[in-house]
């Protein structure tokens, strides 16, 4: 009898626990991953590359088996570096959708299509469009800004070649997180530069950074310590991608430095509440908007850096991918302005 009493209290207990963080209150899935996961400065980046390719490989079989996708293949894509490798994605998508081309996150130094095989494929299930994944080259072995620049020339060629992909809408939705996010955004202003922007549909930026400088913002401050990113592991990250310090205030890197705002594509920008990047995207969103353009932007209470599309931090990253299905359906994502 006293067992049946006191389980219930001691559950209870342990679920505090387990949610309980030093700023609030997370979801148990994600408490749980954030006392059982490594903290990405706990060993260098290419060590903790190591330890998180051999994480995901146990649970490829498992994530491909619980989303499964009606196509999914390898490919390679020319860059002006030589081919990168690209994971395609095709669940059900409508001839005149636009491609998500998707950029991983990882600090520049981490990430891989097989890292980011249960996103895309939650991506391509939720959205209904085609997802094509790239995989581009990492730190420290590449400095900036070879990745920008793959990524760059892969979004041109994708566009270009999309009838390869049974599409007749050369336009792409340009979507990555973290460093993805970063270069999602670097990428539009390349492709301003060029005259050739109207190739974005829209873009989705999930926890950008966007300034490469010291961080001051009240959230790199409140949050350096203790939820998976952490201000040392962003040090490492950033001292490892560039190979100049003048490389931290360049406008390809930190996208915050670019001068001229106005024309960019619609975007949506989400972040997390307990994340070092939060202020600094947000802050970089609103100038955004005041430049005229269309900015939609979602803070996710209760979550961490890393919980976009990831069930085993909880239920807030599926419904984070849920609204970027919304976003990229709704007519701002498909602005007339942009349309082809």
């Amino acid at each position: 009898m006293v067992y049946i009493i006191l389980f219930p209290i001691l559950l209870s207990l342990l679920l505090v626990y387990i949610k309980r963080v030093p700023h609030g209150y997370v979801q148990w899935k994600t408490g749980l991953a954030l006392k059982i996961l490594p903290s990405l400065d706990d060993k260098p980046p290419i060590e903790m590359r190591a330890t998180l390719e051999k994480l995901v490989a146990k649970r490829l079989p498992k994530i491909k088996n619980s989303l499964p996708v009606s196509k999914v293949r390898d490919i390679d894509i020319p860059t002006g570096y030589g081919s990168i490798k690209a994971r395609y994605y095709d669940h059900g998508s409508m001839p005149g959708d636009p491609i998500i081309v998707y950029l991983h996150g990882g600090g520049f130094c981490l990430g891989s299509i097989n890292l980011y095989e249960e996103v895309s494929r939650l991506l391509a299930r939720t959205t209904k469009f085609k997802v094509i994944t790239l995989e581009y080259s990492l730190s420290p072995e590449h400095k900036f800004p070879r990745a920008h620049n793959e990524c760059l020339d892969a979004s041109l060629w994708i566009s270009q070649h999309h009838s390869d992909f049974g599409t007749n809408n050369s336009q792409l939705i340009l979507a990555g997180d973290s460093a993805g996010g970063n270069i999602a955004i670097s990428t539009v202003f390349a492709l301003r530069k060029k005259k050739q922007d109207d190739i974005i549909a829209c873009v989705v930026a999930v926890y950008p950074p966007v300034d490469g400088t010291d961080h001051k913002t009240p959230s790199n401050k409140a949050f350096a310590t203790g939820y998976i990113l952490t201000k040392q592991a962003m040090a490492n990250f950033i001292n490892a991608f560039v190979a100049d310090k003048k490389d931290l205030t360049d406008p390809r890197l930190s996208v915050a430095f670019e001068k001229e705002l106005s024309g960019f594509p619609p975007l949506f920008l989400l972040t997390a509440e307990f994340d070092p990047l939060r202020d600094e995207g947000e802050a970089f969103a609103a100038r955004l908007k005041e430049a005229g353009n269309h900015v939609e932007t979602k803070r996710y209470k209760g979550t961490v850096h890393a919980f976009f599309g990831l069930r085993m931090m909880g239920s807030q990253g599926i419904a984070a991918v849920e609204d970027v299905a919304a976003f990229v359906h709704s007519p701002a994502g498909r602005s007339k302005k942009y349309e082809s």
